[in-house]
Order: structure tokens, then sequence, then C-alpha cells
């Protein structure tokens, strides 16, 4: 009977622990194949991600700020051209040396490998010129002509420009004319002065005038003036501006003549008046005359100074314009000038032996086709 039981038992016991032992094995083996899959699917995904990255880890240095930035200096030159002339010549040079570089740049490498090439050069070129030098100083003389024209909401309703033209002619009519040969006699000055004006803001008016199509563009992109109508009330608002300034400063020959200190003449221009005519008494040129002589640099002086401002507004809008268009110019030119433009126009250009051949993307699929 032991036997018996014992026989019986044992293959029971045994069959028990290898189905234990199977079990096992196949979970681990099972474990093993997840953990596979899991590990190759990480593989897969990293090596997308070094795929992706690969892609967008070259970032051009030339076209990151600030060094993008040297490519709008000429703009801002354009800008601030109408108040300081040589500094807007001179911030051209940072912008052509930057164009150099980056087109150099472009025709060298093709982002980390040496691989010249004539046509990423082009390529770069045309964007330069479109989103650094025509583009933006369109948007620039545009921003001046619209601070200009939001002049009209000002007390005395007249555009910038207008202001700037009256100003300026004062500043050339002061030149002319003494104003102690009209004293006791300011209507006069006045009449004679308005006259003079109105004659020349009309034939300004008319130069102005063109149905030249290049003209138009020309003035379009590299023009800072605005077409303006002189009718009778503009005319009018011109004059009432001419007249308040022209009793203001017969205001302030006076008061200097009687040693006052002028209500609206700022410190600094007293203190070149004290100067000047400290400087025209030793002068014996001027030592008759040297106080006469010493409030009219002073006269002029104070128009310069209303005419800077002036032109320092229309510089702040093409400063305004062009702050808020750089990003949207980049992407512009980028997306629609190069990608749809320019690149489709190269892919049908080849250099070889022969020199430039046209068409040969063309040829090529009509010869697949056959």
């Amino acid at each position: 009977m032991t036997l018996s039981v014992n026989n019986t038992n044992t293959p029971d016991k045994n069959f028990g622990l290898l189905a234990a032992h199977k079990e096992l094995r196949a979970e681990k083996h099972n474990t093993a194949l997840a953990l596979a899959k899991e590990e190759k699917k990480q593989d897969t995904v990293e090596l997308t991600n070094k795929s992706k990255g690969k892609k967008d880890e070259y970032n051009d240095p030339l076209l990151q700020w600030p060094w993008r930035g040297l490519a709008f200096t000429n703009d801002i030159g354009a800008a601030v051209m109408d108040i300081a002339p040589g500094l807007g010549m001179g911030l051209w040079v940072p912008a052509l040396m930057y164009f150099g570089a980056d087109i150099y740049d472009k025709y060298k490498t093709d982002e980390r490998e040496y691989q010249p090439s004539g046509k990423r050069a082009f390529k770069q070129a045309v964007f330069q010129a479109c989103a650094s030098v025509m583009l933006p100083i369109i948007v620039v003389h545009n921003g001046q002509k619209a601070a200009s024209i939001l002049g009209e909401k000002s007390k005395n309703g007249m555009s910038l420009q207008l202001q700037e033209e009256v100003d300026n002619f004062t500043v050339h009519h002061l030149k002319r004319r003494k104003l102690k040969d009209y004293e006791g006699n300011i209507e006069g000055f006045k009449k004679e002065f308005n006259e003079h004006l109105k004659t020349h803001l009309l034939d300004q008016e008319k130069s102005f005038k063109t149905k030249n199509p290049f003209k138009l563009l020309t003035r379009w992109i590299f023009g800072s003036k605005h077409t303006e109508k002189l009718n009778a009330a503009k005319l009018k608002k011109v004059e009432d501006y001419s007249n308040e300034n022209i009793e203001e400063m017969f205001s302030i020959r006076q008061d200097l003549l009687e040693d006052k200190r002028p209500k609206s003449l700022s410190d600094k221009l007293m203190k070149l008046y004290d100067n000047t005519k400290r400087e025209f008494a030793k002068d014996k040129n001027t030592i008759e005359g040297h106080v006469e002589d010493s409030i009219k640099a002073v006269l002029k002086q104070r128009q310069r100074d209303r005419l800077f401002r002036t032109k320092l507004w229309k510089t702040a809008g093409g400063f305004i314009a062009l702050g808020v268009s750089i990003r949207f110019i980049d992407h512009f030119v980028e997306k629609y000038v190069i990608k749809k433009l320019v690149e489709p126009g190269l892919e049908n250009i080849e250099v070889g032996k022969k020199g430039l051949q046209f068409g040969n993307r063309h040829d090529d699929s009509k010869n697949a086709r056959n």
C-alpha cells in the first residue's frame, strides 16, 4: 500500500512542479519580449527625435539677433536721414558688411558642410535685397508719411510735411531779410513773407505732380514725402501758422533789444545769444550791429530747432513702422518670395561646362515619361 500511494502521488507532484516551472519560464519569456519591444520602441523614438533634432538643431547665427539687427542699420539710417544725414549714410556701412558676409557664408557652406553653391548665394542675395533693403525702406518712408498725415490732427491742422516746409522757408528767408528793416511794420513783413511762401509751396506742388509710373514708384519706395493738395483752407492754415511765428520772432527781438529775457526763448538759445553777442562785439565787421546780428543768429537757430522737432516726429513714425513690421518682413520674404518664386526658378537652372542651361528639369521629366 505504501508503494502504491507513493507511486500515485509522485507523478502528480512532478507534474505540478513542471507545470509551475513552465509557467514561470513562459512568464519570464513574455516579460523579456515586452522589455525588448519597449527598448526597441524607445530606440525608435530616440532615433526619430535625433533625426528631427538634426533638422532643427542648426540655427544660422547670422540670422539670429543681435547679428540680424546689423541688416537693418541701413533702414535706421533711412529713418534718421532727415535729422542726421551724415549718420544716415554712415549706417549703411555695417549693413553692407553684413550683406557681404551673409551671402559669402551661404555660397561657401550648406549649413555645416563645405559645399560652394552659386544658386544658394543668389538666393540669399535676393533675400537680403528684399528683407533688409527694399521692403524695410518702403516701410520706413511710409511710416514717416503716415506720421506726417497724422500731424493734421494737431492744433494748427497742418501735416508735419507742411510745417517742415514753412519752417525751412523761414530759415532761408531770415538769411535774406533783417527784422530791423521792418521795425514798426510787422504787417508788411507778414504780407511779403506769406506771398513768397505761397508761391514757393504752389510751385513745389506743381513740380511734385507726375504721371510717370517709374517716378511714382521711385517716390513710393525712396521718397519720404506724400502728395498734398494745397486748397484755400490749407493755405489759410499755413498763413495763420506763419503769422503766429512772425509775431513771436518780433516779440523776441524786442525783448532782447530791451535786455529782457523772452519767455518763449529756451535756456539753450539764451546762452547762445549771450555767447554770440560777446563774440560779435569783438569782431570789427559786426561791432556796430553786433546785437542785431546776434538776434538774427538766435532766431535762425530757433527756426532750425522747430524744424528738427518736426522731423523728429516723422522719424519716430518711421521707427515705429519698422519695429512693428521687421518679423513679418522676414517671414514674408522667406515663405513667399524665396520659397514660391526664387527656389522654383533656380531648380530649372543648371550650371555646367556649357554654361547656364535653362529648362533642364522640364526636359528631364519629359525624357523620363518617354
